[in-house]
């Protein structure tokens, strides 16, 4: 039972925070031939909830109840907003072909832009302004719904956690996985530090996830071999390109962007709610039978009389239905950045910093970002054209949960009987030395409320991603 318990808990971490749902259906096709449209995006105005269309244009989308808007869109196609009223739960769409894609200029290998049409693999670019709706901590995590085959997923593992990117087309789908992310023409490194397995570990973040949102003009998500010879080995799960804000032509500029994000546990569990603790039909009877029976709902049936509890007290034989809603927070993320950037004829620069303050929905755990980011472009000739980019990270991280094994997972508290409150375990010590309070009969299983109040797993990182290029065009 222990071992089924643990491999639960990779599933428990940080659940952002919805309304009730329901199930939505559809067909999305042109409008021209009736012909299904495959790999379209179809997305929640405003959500981050989305997802792409099959071979035969059809979709279905746990969407949130009321009216909503839906944005649907697919390469070489004009998106279209499509409202959809509380109790319609089937809807067909016909998308109308965007002739003006087909002159689209791309950015592809080495900072050099290509008319789409003439490339011979995919290329899709994610504006920045994308980027900002429902920001994510970390930034490929809002890529979901908005690339064709490109599959985004996040860990369990709170904010700051890593963003698992798989290109469809790529060598093997059970690969390493990671794309290549390149920066203004530099590869960068997107190793995932730490992991986590059988007996726990942590989730310690990504490369990517160190770069600010604001700072990024648009993504573009190259697909194909074709587009991974561009840069070589590394670049056999594919390639996304990064191009950070410049300075635009014209006077000072000086903007301030603030983005607030709030994120609450979500309670979809489906306990049973008429026998509590106990085995055998039978309620603990002592300190001891309460201790072994803490997470197990096997006894008699809730009669509201009083029960002793593993800390020897008495306490009301009756359902608990809202521990996790009271043992979690609502998470906040406070993101302040200001940018001051001028450009003219011969050059431009953009200078940024910015303040990410993260507090996770778990207890006395959060992430904290300062990032600089510095463009210059100086045209020295004609024909020579110099780039710096200098961006430095600072990043610091509280208390990064403890994932996939019971000890110092901050989730335990989910499997207690149904008649336990979670605030009897709190605060999780003994305050003169300091020692957990065992709740359970697994001593491994630790007590939550000492995971958020001793636990320390405290973690930084100081990056500088910088370049200098110089362009000389020989020819026009």
């Amino acid at each position: 039972m222990f071992r089924i318990i643990s491999a639960c808990m990779l599933l428990l971490c940080s659940f952002v925070a919805t309304a009730q749902t329901r199930q939505l259906s559809g067909v999305v096709s042109d409008d021209a031939g009736g012909a299904a449209i495959a790999s379209a995006t179809v997305k929640v105005k405003g959500k981050s909830i989305a997802t792409t269309t099959n071979a035969n244009g059809q979709f279905s989308l746990a969407v949130p109840t009321g009216n909503i808007v839906l944005e649907i869109s697919s390469v070489g196609y004009t998106a279209l907003e499509v409202s959809v009223k509380e109790g319609e739960n089937n809807i067909t769409v016909s998308l109308s072909k965007n002739a003006a894609t087909l002159d689209q200029v791309v950015v592809t290998a080495l900072g050099i832009t290509k008319e789409q049409k003439k490339l011979g693999y995919s290329v899709t670019t994610v504006g920045g302004e994308q980027l900002n709706k429902a920001r994510e901590t970390n930034v490929a995590l809002s890529l979901a719904g908005r690339v064709a085959g490109l599959n985004v997923k996040g860990s369990s593992g709170g904010p700051g956690s890593t963003a698992r990117v798989l290109l469809r087309g790529m060598p093997s789908m059970n690969s390493g996985g990671s794309p290549l992310y390149v920066i203004n023409g530099i590869p960068i490194d997107n190793t995932q530090r730490g992991s986590s397995g059988e007996w726990g570990g942590s989730d310690n973040g990504d490369g990517i996830g160190n770069i600010n949102p604001d700072d990024i003009e648009s993504m573009t998500v190259l697909k194909g071999q074709s587009a991974s010879a561009l840069y070589g080995a590394r670049a056999s799960n594919g390639v996304i390109l990064i191009t950070t804000k410049s300075g635009k032509k014209g006077d000072l500029n000086v903007e301030y962007n603030v983005n607030y994000v709030a994120d609450k546990s979500w309670n979809i569990t489906d306990f049973q709610y008429q026998y509590g603790q106990g085995v055998g039909g039978l309620k603990p009877t002592t300190a001891n039978e309460a201790l072994q029976t803490a997470r197990m709902s096997w006894g008699a049936k809730l009669d509201g009389s009083q029960v002793i509890q593993f800390d020897g007290k008495q306490y009301a034989y009756s359902a608990v239905k809202d521990n996790l809603d009271r043992f979690y927070r609502t998470g906040a993320s406070l993101t302040n950045t200001v940018s001051v950037s001028k450009g003219s004829d011969q050059g431009s620069f953009r200078l940024s910093l910015s303040n990410l303050d993260n507090n996770s929905v778990v207890r006395n755990s959060g992430l904290d970002r300062k990032t600089v980011n510095l463009n210059i472009e100086q045209k020295v000739t004609d024909k020579l054209k110099i780039n710096i980019m200098a961006n430095y990270v600072n990043e610091e991280s509280k208390n990064r949960s403890q994932l996939s094994d019971g000890p110092m997972n901050p989730n335990n508290g989910l499997f207690l009987a149904t008649n336990i409150d979670q605030a009897i375990l709190a605060p999780g010590y003994n305050p003169t030395t300091g020692v957990e309070t065992r709740w359970s009969d697994d001593e491994y299983v630790t007590n939550p409320w000492f995971v958020v109040n001793q636990y320390k797993n405290d973690l930084s990182r100081k990056r500088f991603i910088t370049s200098v290029s110089a362009r000389y065009n020989f020819t026009s």
